[in-house]
């Protein structure tokens, strides 16, 4: 698994990042949510749950789609992923 600009939903993500690092996050969060309405795979649903986790400010909302983060990752069995389950963990454990 490579993390891909030209994939859709990794460019997704990242104009969301610019709009949420401008200050806009509800549309930052309609991007988001885009992306995870439009990811066809474990990779995608994992980038996409990730970053809807990072927008929403209600424990147990962020706690549902930072394990749902979690969920996808463990499903994608790459180097490139496992480098994440230090921080999913870490943001699961902050919503506790």
């Amino acid at each position: 698994m490579e993390f891909s600009p030209f994939n859709h939903i990794v460019r997704l993500c990242i104009q969301g990042m610019g709009l949420q690092e401008k200050g806009d996050t509800e549309e930052a969060g309609n991007i988001f949510f885009q992306a995870w309405n439009e990811a066809t795979d474990d990779l995608e649903k994992f980038l996409a749950a990730y970053y809807v986790a990072g927008i929403k400010t209600n424990a147990g909302e962020r706690l549902k789609w930072f394990q749902t983060a979690l969920d996808f990752a463990l499903k994608v069995n790459d180097d490139s992923v496992k480098g994440a389950y230090s921080s999913l963990h870490n943001n699961i454990a902050k919503c506790y």
